[in-house]
């Protein structure tokens, strides 16, 4: 970043703050550029950790290889299981209508080893968002449906609703039937 550039942000900077934002900005990059790991420097220690342990491997008898390689063998195992049930679980809570933003969070606790433990916990899970969106949606219809009258114009109470009527209407048929009350005759005389 040059002066410049902070001039063109910045045009009321005053020389001190232009400064002072040059020099943080320094700060930023030379801390950075300490904590970077030089690409040559990098591939020298990947080349020596598998040159060592090559070396090791080396020093093994043949039970120890052979214990390493069961040993890798089932960790490969281990992780495919995972990734197996990870996809059954995946599949459950798609068809449960969730998106990946919904259940990114949870999907690792849910899956696990035990495939049945698995799919039991994702189906759970889906059951009771289903139930949760079932109850919104019904709260919601009920809140909307208060808030109306029937179609015959009563209330949702069941009445008739002769007495419910709003301001205007009440007015107007003052206005109209020839009952007018005091309030209502002096503005209409304030307006002749």
């Amino acid at each position: 970043m040059t002066r410049e550039q902070i001039k063109e942000q910045f045009p009321d900077a005053t020389e001190e703050q232009i400064t002072a934002i040059l020099n943080i900005n320094g700060t930023d990059l030379t801390e950075a550029k300490k904590k970077n790991v030089d690409p040559k420097v990098l591939k020298q220690l990947q080349d020596d950790s598998a040159a060592y342990k090559k070396l090791q491997e080396a020093g093994l008898t043949d039970e120890e290889k052979i214990q390493k390689a069961l040993d890798d063998a089932a960790a490969s195992k281990i992780d495919f299981q995972k990734k197996s049930n990870r996809l059954e679980v995946e599949k459950i809570l798609v068809a449960a209508g969730l998106t990946e933003d919904d259940y990114k969070d949870v999907i690792d606790g849910l899956v696990s080893e035990d495939a049945e433990k698995s799919k039991n916990l994702a189906t759970n899970l889906a059951a009771m968002l289903s139930k949760q969106k079932e109850s919104a949606v019904q709260k919601t219809k009920e809140e909307l449906m208060d808030g109306t009258k029937g179609g015959n114009g009563g209330g949702t109470d069941g009445s008739s609703g002769a007495d419910e009527k709003t301001d205007d209407v009440k007015n107007v048929e003052s206005i109209s039937f020839g009952s007018v009350s005091k309030e209502a005759q002096a503005a209409r005389d304030y307006y002749k």
